[in-house]
C-alpha cells in the first residue's frame, strides 16, 4: 500500500434500503459484505465478533445471535492458522492500544493469510501484520465513518497475548449472567 492510497466505500442509508433488505445494525452493510467476500475469495473465514454475519465461521460472546461458536474474541478457541482470513468487526468505538493489540495478536495467531479489520478506529499495523489495502466506509447519515483495513501476515510468528483471562469487554457482564452462561472461571 502506498502512503495515503485509501479508497472510499459508500453504503446507502438503512432507510433507503427498505425492510426487504433486512437492514440490521449487527450485520455488515451490503456493500461492506460484498467487499469482504471479494477479499476473502474462496478461502476459509472466521468472524471473531460473528454477530449476524451470513458467511464463514461465526464466533460471538452473545448466544442470542446463535453463533457457530460461543466465545470471547480476545481468547478465540482456535488453533494457530485455523482460517485463511479472520474478520474483526468489534462493536466498540474505543479501546486502549494494549487491548487493541491483544485482539490483533489473537486474530494474527488464528489467521493463515490475512486479517480484515472493520472498526470505528484506524488500526495500526503490528502483531505480525502489514497493512495491504484500506477503505473509509460511510455506513449512512449521522454515523461514524469506519475503517475497513486488510492486513496480510508478514511472516513473523505471533503468539496470542497471555495477559487476559477473559476479554476486557467482559466488564459489561451481561454475557456472564445469561441463562446459558459462558465457560469462564
Amino acid at each position: 500500500m502506498k502512503g495515503t492510497d485509501v479508497g472510499v466505500l459508500w453504503c446507502p442509508n438503512g432507510k433507503a434500503l427498505g425492510k426487504r433488505h433486512g437492514y440490521n445494525g449487527w450485520s455488515f452493510p451490503r456493500n461492506v459484505e460484498v467487499k469482504i467476500k471479494e477479499i476473502i475469495g474462496d478461502g476459509s473465514c472466521a468472524h471473531l465478533f460473528g454477530g449476524l454475519a451470513k458467511f464463514g465461521t461465526r464466533l460471538d460472546i452473545d448466544a442470542h445471535v446463535r453463533p457457530d461458536v460461543i466465545g470471547d474474541a480476545w481468547l478465540p478457541p482456535f488453533a494457530e492458522g485455523s482460517f485463511d482470513t479472520v474478520v474483526l468487526d468489534p462493536p466498540y468505538t474505543a479501546m486502549s492500544r494494549e487491548v487493541l493489540f491483544s485482539l490483533l495478536y489473537a486474530a494474527s495467531w488464528t489467521a493463515r493469510k490475512q486479517v480484515i479489520w472493520l472498526g470505528a478506529i484506524w488500526s495500526p499495523s503490528g502483531a505480525g501484520l502489514r497493512l495491504d489495502r484500506a477503505w473509509l466506509v460511510r455506513c449512512g447519515d449521522s454515523l461514524i465513518v469506519r475503517a475497513l483495513q486488510v492486513f496480510v501476515k508478514n511472516g513473523r510468528r505471533i503468539q496470542p497475548m497471555k495477559r487476559f483471562s477473559r476479554g476486557p469487554m467482559m466488564k459489561y457482564n451481561r454475557w456472564l449472567v445469561q441463562p446459558i452462561g459462558l465457560p469462564f472461571k
